[in-house]
């Protein structure tokens, strides 16, 4: 990255609201040679990983209350 890249991106004031001084998401990229992981890590919250907990954590409480549910009938059949 260059002095004059710096200064050019300075003078768009992208970055004057922004913690780290650069917004990746916006002109900020052309300061970023290359990133490891995630894009969304860097943006903020990692949007992607956190919708697979979720989804993983959705269909195992929805698989324990089938398999409940299952055991529950079960249960009643044998009275």
């Amino acid at each position: 990255v260059t002095d004059d890249l710096i200064t050019a991106y300075v003078k768009t004031r992208e970055g004057a609201d922004k913690a780290g001084g650069y917004g990746i998401q916006g002109i900020g990229s052309i300061l970023i040679e290359k990133i490891d992981g995630s894009f969304d890590n860097v943006v903020g919250l990692p949007l992607r990983a956190t919708l697979q907990l979720i989804e993983k954590v959705v269909t195992h409480d929805e698989e324990e209350e089938d398999e409940a549910a299952a055991g529950v009938y079960d249960d009643e059949e044998d009275d």
